[in-house]
């Protein structure tokens, strides 16, 4: 039986012989794989942006159209419902009809969306924009991480997928600073800002190929190495990639260790659980910490983040990936225990292990981007990932929702409890599963 670090052997009826010469993953950076990354960071950075603003939003929102408290936890959680359920679904079209088509529409998507966002007037219609948002959230992070992989060089692979992570809260911290400088009244035009950084990004989107790997893998390997020719240069060619006939849904369960399965979206579950519960409602939980919330201290939160990120990228690189997800787990579990069962400590203390909370959870989703990619191959990335991805929205959504609720009927230090839950089995989860991938061959 297979170890859960090796995943099972695909069925193959023929490999796909490119001529000879070095594989383009072994090539240096150039122009186009600088391109790629650009793209598909600008389309994570919209991700992080759109999930970011409703945290300023929500509170406008809730004073203009009378919320409840289940509602604001709705409007909250729809985008990460919406992701879940693209995360099935266009993942899975990637694998079947490339990357390029898939990851181009989604950005006309988020930018009509987003404005549409200037029309809402209730509950329910804000409820079904958000959620067609998530809807277009989870094309990126199905399509986005699986098209960068491909292009980009084993040895720069690491950091640039790690950068995804970071660049997602670079476009959160981005939300929280235009909505500081919003007036409350104009919260739609808040949620509606969206849209530039997504036509921006659509833009660049226009210039990029399908990817190689993708074409191979479809028996195209004239045209797969045409791009290779053009973009790397006549010394360089296809990896070898066994070509699977036939690759179903039902196939990516049938042909991977479910262990491996099971982990890609599990590990992701229990980061992003705590992760948008309390970044979504952070107000609420520093007033009932006891800290005066204002644009100081939101200011210093977002710092840690930035800092956090910045290491989580650096520790991506040094790190082994099994032992990066052991021991941010194991740390995120101990603050959250320390917090919640260590009710009268010294404010100055709380607010320095809350810091450190905020430091460590936002370094641990470096690897979101990075470790589904490497678990999967070609003929399954993007199903993988999208599955991984949707898996881990269950977390962050039923978290969000909860979030609100919790905190009104158990006070925050019983949430905290709650919320700790989350990285304690993905600790165990990592100590049995978690496989290694770094610096290993996509396929």
């Amino acid at each position: 039986m297979p170890s859960p670090s090796s995943p099972i052997p695909f069925e193959t009826t023929a490999v796909d012989l490119a001529k000879p010469g070095i594989p383009y993953d072994r090539a240096p950076m150039n122009r186009l794989v600088a391109l790629v990354a650009a793209t598909t960071l600008g389309g994570i950075f919209v991700d992080g942006y759109i999930l970011g603003v409703i945290g300023g939003a929500v509170g406008p929102a809730t004073d203009e159209l009378g919320l409840s408290l289940a509602g604001q936890g709705l409007i909250a959680a729809s985008a990460l419902i919406g992701i879940f359920i693209s995360g099935l679904v266009f993942g899975r079209i990637a694998d079947r009809f490339g990357r390029k088509k898939v990851f181009f529409w989604n950005l006309i998507g988020f930018t009509v969306v987003s404005l549409l966002q200037l029309f809402a007037v209730g509950t329910w219609d804000l409820v079904a924009m958000r959620l067609a948002l998530g809807l277009l959230i989870g094309v990126e992070y199905a399509v986005g991480t699986a098209l960068l992989a491909e292009f980009t060089p084993i040895k720069n692979r690491g950091v640039l997928l790690g950068a995804i992570g970071a660049c997602w809260f670079v476009g959160f911290i981005a939300a929280f600073i235009v909505a500081h400088f919003m007036e409350p009244d104009h919260w739609r035009w808040l949620l509606a800002s969206s849209a530039i950084p997504a036509f921006i990004t659509l833009m660049m989107r226009l210039r990029i190929p399908e990817s190689p790997r993708w074409l191979q893998s479809e028996g195209r390997v004239d045209e797969a190495q045409a791009i290779i020719a053009k973009h790397w240069g006549p010394q360089y060619a296809l990896p070898l990639v066994a070509k699977v006939e036939k690759a179903s849904f039902t196939d990516f369960f049938v042909h991977n260790d479910w262990r491996r399965v099971v982990f890609s979206g599990l590990f992701w579950f229990c980061q992003v659980g705590p992760l948008f519960a309390i970044f979504t409602f952070i107000n609420p939980v520093l007033d009932k910490l006891g800290f005066e919330t204002g644009f100081g201290l939101d200011l210093v939160v977002n710092l840690f983040q930035l800092v956090g990120a910045a290491a989580g990228l650096w520790l991506v690189h040094v790190m082994s990936r099994r032992g990066f997800v052991i021991w941010t787990f194991a740390i995120m579990t101990a603050l959250l225990l320390y917090l919640g069962l260590w009710t009268d400590q010294p404010p100055v203390l709380q607010l320095i292990v809350f810091g450190v909370f905020v430091f460590v959870i936002v370094a641990a989703c470096a690897i979101e981007y990075v470790y589904p990619p490497e678990m999967f191959a070609t003929r399954f990335r993007s199903t993988g990932v999208g599955f991984a991805a949707a898996i881990s929205r269950i977390g962050a959504a039923g978290a969000t929702y909860l979030f609100p609720l919790a905190l009104d009927s158990i006070g925050v230090t019983g949430t905290l409890l709650l919320m700790a839950a989350f990285p304690a089995i993905g600790l165990v989860g990592s100590i049995l599963w978690a496989p290694e991938t770094k610096r290993t061959s996509l396929d």
